[in-house]
């Protein structure tokens, strides 16, 4: 069975009693993994890391951290997937970019980039060099997120594309919406909203966000199931229509609101909430903030989105050149 590390983490939680990278945490999970979690994610990125090590660069320290647990792990396993951590140069500003690293760790690289078809081919350019400056074998490149009634003529021009770069397209994977989908629950933990009722429903998923600002008749034609509906927190009657609209779907198709702007908790503002059969959450921020912060969201999954999970692997399965990978690392 492989063995799995993600040397240099970003973004961390307390795991086991250490600092953790979040995609380490979700591969020990899914996977069961029964290697130290510390082994998983040796180097975590606190705050003031950076600024540190650029007036005191010893990266000696780190990468003995990084080839220790490599090596343990590798004499447990069959073979060790290491997960890099952004483009090719990530790092660089504390010794450790994923080129460096994959050279510290002997490793064959496959790059992920994004749909398209000249964004990818540049950005696979500036990588390459990278790469090519550390010895670094590249064994191919993965197209992510490509809409599917482009993904032929996408596959054909790119794959021509690496081929002049003297690369290898080994894999494109369609866009599928349903990833994009997050949850009540994550808002909370993102943004650190106030539940002010539906504690138990934080799992309700969302699939459309709209802003409740114009009449309330107006508003309820575009309240579609598991819909996210962002209201000042002073619109009493739209507030009411959004809660009424919600509660018509079946249970786990209705979304949630998040109240916006100071709140004066008034009693037909508390007669509305109390015992409501839908999440509302409230921010401080004004209307126009708070729907900023949706516009751009990309939550990374987690061990108990086991739909998604399970949707990935069919779609690497079916779109990814699983056995090419396997012979090179053979």
């Amino acid at each position: 069975d492989p063995g799995y590390m993600k040397p240099v983490g970003q973004h961390y939680v307390k795991y086991e009693g250490h600092n953790i990278d979040e995609d380490a945490v979700l591969v020990h999970k899914v996977f069961d993994i029964k290697d130290n979690p510390a082994c998983l994610s040796p180097i975590a990125i606190e705050r003031g890391f950076t600024k540190h090590f650029i007036f005191d660069p010893d990266v000696k320290p780190l990468e003995d951290k990084i080839v220790t647990c490599y090596e343990e792990l590798n004499n447990k396993h069959s073979m060790v997937i290491v997960e890099g951590t952004g483009h090719a140069g990530v790092g660089s500003c504390f010794g450790l970019s994923n080129a460096k690293v994959a050279q510290l760790l002997g490793a064959k690289v496959i790059i992920v980039t994004s749909g398209g078809i000249g964004k990818p081919i540049d950005e696979v350019a500036l990588n390459l060099s990278l790469f090519k400056k550390f010895d670094v074998d590249v064994a191919g490149v993965i197209l992510n997120k490509v809409m599917p009634d482009k993904i032929e003529m996408v596959r054909m021009t790119v794959k021509q594309g690496l081929k002049n770069l003297g690369a290898r397209l080994i894999g494109v994977i369609p866009y599928d919406r349903d990833l994009t989908f997050f949850t009540m629950g994550q808002l909370v933990e993102e943004f650190n909203y106030q539940v002010l009722c539906g504690d138990d429903k934080l799992l309700n998923r969302i699939e459309n966000t709209i802003i409740a600002a114009m009449e309330p008749k107006h508003a309820l034609k575009y309240i579609a199931k598991s819909s996210l509906v962002i209201v000042s927190s002073d619109r009493i009657n739209n507030i009411k229509v959004a809660i009424d609209v919600l509660s018509s779907y079946p249970e786990h198709e209705r979304g949630g609101l998040i109240l916006t702007g100071s709140m004066e908790m008034t009693d037909e503002l508390k007669c509305l909430i109390d015992g409501c059969p839908v999440p509302v959450l409230c921010s401080p921020a004004d209307t126009f903030r708070v729907s900023s912060q949706m516009a751009s969201l990309e939550f990374k999954i987690r061990s108990f989105d086991t739909e998604k999970i399970s949707k990935l692997h069919t779609l690497t399965n079916e779109n990814v050149d699983i056995s090419y990978i396997l012979n090179k690392l053979e």
